[in-house]
């Protein structure tokens, strides 16, 4: 009556929550262990025990605090929960079998927990509304009554059979078949209540009872099972870990002098006394009893060079030490990059000069090392031990070619460094020299007159000195790096120079402008190099303002003196012409004489004035130009009488080459009569008597057979001018360098005027001219005033 009673009392409300308690203390240390095991390692493989031992425990311990609800059944708590603590079951078998399958599902390439978790989610959904419906539809005990309490024992028998026939089948692991037994042995308790569920009769009354035994039985040993994995995994990592740290120990033990051998390379910077420390590393890790290091001579290679050796005992030996290579066959042999081995009871001739080097008496296990940087060979690491020792072990020999490449490159380090010394030491000279050449040239700077501006490419003032400071009246902090289209368009600065011609200069520039009361003039070009790539520019900057008001008093008193002129030779002349004409009565002869030199002079004063005049009027930009129809023949028959008397005193004959048709030419008559005034006038001067001169022009006619430009020529069988004075003829003030120049006198501004005044109608002049072969000037101007050439300064 006990145990059946004990059985009784598990199905009770107090035993079901008895019940549920001892299944979350007996999986609580397994879950545990696994827990901190994962802690610790990370192991993925206990993720999923991990995952199934929290959603067991986490099952069990909801059902055990929904239980006492039920004690009133007709309570809503009690209605809701009441599915969910017979779906708990087959959710924590699934759980399992999801658990210890891991593997299986791993293989096979899929994970099974969602689609297990999704349907039981689903069961339970539609379950729990079913169970509602009957529950509030039938005012009984609906534990005695709902179908779906065998239906979930069903469904874990199910589960748990599935899940022990899946392990049953996996060959080579013993954790499988345990876990099915303990599958069939839940399996078997989901069948006993089914067999004791109060619906069903029930067949077995105590069969709800002896399926909770069943499940406390078979909960531990899951955990028990999940123990015994934890510590077998626990004991293989603790091998691992065993055999690890042998081998660290031992690669420790081994690389420990090559660390030693290591640090002494890389904390001194003496040459010798690195690799002196270096020799009785490497001697203790090979257990040697002498280690030498010789190196390659950097300008012989037929020498080597002993700088360090270790020996336990022998007669001494001079370190450093030269010697000869071809006296040491097997060093050279090695310096090919080939390491030689040599064992203890190999009898080698070649080696006894080794042997004497290293100051041993005897034959023993030799090692020679190349020490090679990147394909270089900077010298030979030797090792040497006693006759009685074994030759040397891989495992040494692959030490002391580690050794090797760490001496390599401190030696290699090491020239590097001298050569670099040497050449910073170069450098240093040639930048002391540069330095002083810099401060030269920024003293010669700051000392000029003029001011310097340099931009660089991009156009920003990068360069200034003292006197564009001055010259601008900025600072030269608020300049540098600053656009110079900020810099030059500031109002402050006042400046009515174009920015932008400064900033896209291409060619040689030069200007005058306006900087407030002052007069400056800039000659800028652009810097290139090779020619190509734009640099900047660079701007020269002089404060003219002196010399543009003297200009400029001068003008105006020219000016000024011209106009004053003008009004008394006008005088002079009309009453001289009219004395010679005889309207106040007749002269006597030498006073006719008189009066004609009279009216000469003042012809001749007046030209001049009239040139003046008009250089005035060029400088000041006031060239006014009053159109009209002028007839070209008939203005150059007038010029030509006017120096008709001239002409005749010069014994020279004066032809007209015009035809009768010439167009009429749209210009300035006046300005037009100046123009062959002065053209006239230099041929008269520069043409030696008995020559000619000729005034013609023709019509130059365009495509559609009209008249486009007029074409006016004044040829002369003159001195003529040589060819590198015929681009400064045009030049005001300028005079050619000859007798008849002299003789002529003049001012030298009458082709000046010519130029400027074609220019200004839209036409352009030129010269063809050799010595004593004459010149001809020839004036090409538009016919009419829409026509015209383009003209650049």
């Amino acid at each position: 009556m006990g145990f059946e009673f004990l059985l009784y009392l598990l199905t009770a409300i107090p035993g079901t929550v008895v019940y549920h308690l001892l299944v979350l203390l007996g999986l609580l240390p397994a879950a545990g262990i696994v827990l901190t095991e994962w802690r610790h390692t990370h192991n993925a493989e206990l993720k999923p025990y991990l995952t199934a031992l929290g959603g067991v425990m986490t099952i069990h311990l909801l059902s055990a605090v929904l239980a006492p609800f039920h004690l009133d059944t007709d309570s809503v708590i009690a209605i809701v929960s009441a599915p969910f603590l017979y779906a708990g079951e087959l959710l924590a078998i699934l759980l399992l079998v999801w658990a210890f399958g891991w593997r299986i599902w791993e293989r096979r390439g899929s994970n099974p927990l969602v689609l297990l978790l999704a349907g039981w989610a689903t069961l339970l959904v539609i379950a729990s509304l079913l169970w509602y419906v009957d529950a509030f539809a039938v005012p009984l005990n609906y534990t005695t009554h709902s179908w779906q309490i065998p239906m979930w024992y069903v469904l874990s028998a199910v589960a748990a059979f599935w899940g022990a026939v899946i392990f049953f089948r996996v060959k080579g692991r013993g954790d499988e078949v345990q876990a099915a037994l303990i599958l069939l042995l839940l399996g078997l308790g989901a069948v006993l209540g089914l067999l004791g569920a109060q619906v069903l009769g029930p067949p077995l009354a105590v069969g709800e009872g002896l399926g909770r035994l069943c499940a406390l039985v078979g909960y531990p040993l899951f955990a028990m099972l999940l123990y015994r994995s934890v510590l077998l995994d626990l004991a293989s990592y603790r091998q691992d870990l065993h055999d690890l740290s042998e081998e660290a120990l031992r690669q420790s033990q081994e690389l420990l002098f090559l660390i030693e051998a290591t640090r002494s390379i890389g904390e001194q910077l003496d040459l010798r006394g690195m690799l002196g420390r270096v020799v009785d590393s490497v001697a203790m890790a090979l257990r040697a009893d002498a280690v030498a290091i010789l190196l390659t001579d950097e300008h012989d290679p037929d020498i080597l060079h002993l700088v360090a050796l270790y020996r336990v005992l022998g007669a001494k030996t001079e370190v450093p030490q030269k010697i000869v290579l071809n006296d040491y066959p097997n060093l050279k042999f090695a310096l090919r990059k080939q390491p030689l081995l040599f064992g203890p009871e190999e009898e080698i001739v070649q080696l006894r000069t080794l042997f004497e080097l290293l100051g041993v008496a005897e034959k023993g296990p030799l090692l020679i090392q190349p020490l090679t940087r990147q394909e270089r060979v900077m010298g030979v690491l030797v090792v040497y031990n006693a006759p009685s020792k074994p030759q040397f072990t891989s495992e040494q020999e692959l030490l002391a070619t580690t050794i090797a490449v760490q001496i390599a490159g401190a030696v290699e380090n090491h020239r590097l460094y001298g050569a670099l010394a040497a050449k910073a030491q170069e450098l240093s000279q040639l930048l002391k020299v540069r330095e002083a050449e810099l401060r030269r040239e920024e003293a010669i700077l700051e000392s000029m007159a003029e001011g310097i501006l340099v931009s660089d490419a991009a156009g920003r003032f990068i360069l200034l000195n003292q006197a564009a400071e001055q010259i601008l009246d900025v600072r030269r902090e608020d300049v540098l790096n600053k656009p110079v289209k900020d810099v030059l368009s500031s109002p402050t600065l006042k400046s009515e120079l174009d920015p932008e011609s400064l900033v896209s200069l291409n060619q040689l520039f030069e200007t005058m402008f306006a900087l407030g009361d002052r007069h400056i003039r800039v000659s800028a070009a652009p810097v290139l190099l090779n020619n190509v790539e734009r640099l900047g520019v660079v701007a020269i900057l002089q404060d003219i303002t002196r010399e543009y008001l003297a200009e400029r008093s001068k003008r105006e008193f020219v000016d000024s003196i011209s106009h004053e002129l003008r009004t008394p030779l006008t005088a002079i002349k009309g009453y001289t012409e009219l004395m010679l004409s005889g309207m106040v009565g007749e002269l006597p002869l030498a006073y006719q004489q008189f009066m004609s030199v009279i009216r000469e002079n003042t012809t001749r004063m007046a030209s001049l004035t009239d040139n003046i005049i008009s250089v005035a009027e060029i400088e000041k930009g006031r060239v006014g130009l009053h159109y009209q129809k002028v007839n070209v023949p008939v203005l150059a028959e007038e010029v030509i009488n006017r120096y008709r008397e001239h002409i005749e005193e010069r014994l020279l004959t004066v032809n007209l080459d015009m035809p009768d048709d010439l167009p009429l030419v749209e210009a300035d008559p006046n300005r037009l009569r100046l123009i062959l005034d002065n053209l006239l006038s230099n041929a008269i001067k520069f043409t030696y008597p008995d020559g000619q001169i000729t005034v013609g022009a023709r019509a130059i006619y365009g495509t559609l057979g009209q008249p486009t430009y007029y074409s006016i020529w004044v040829s002369d069988t003159g001195i003529g001018i040589p060819l590198d004075e015929q681009a400064h003829i045009w030049q005001r003030f300028y005079r050619a360098e000859n007798p008849l120049s002299l003789e002529a006198g003049g001012l030298g501004i009458g082709l000046t005027i010519v130029k400027a005044l074609v220019e200004a109608h839209g036409g352009r002049v030129w010269v063809d001219s050799a010595p004593e072969l004459g010149s001809t000037f020839t004036v090409l101007l538009p016919i009419s005033r829409s026509q015209g050439f383009e003209v650049t300064a």
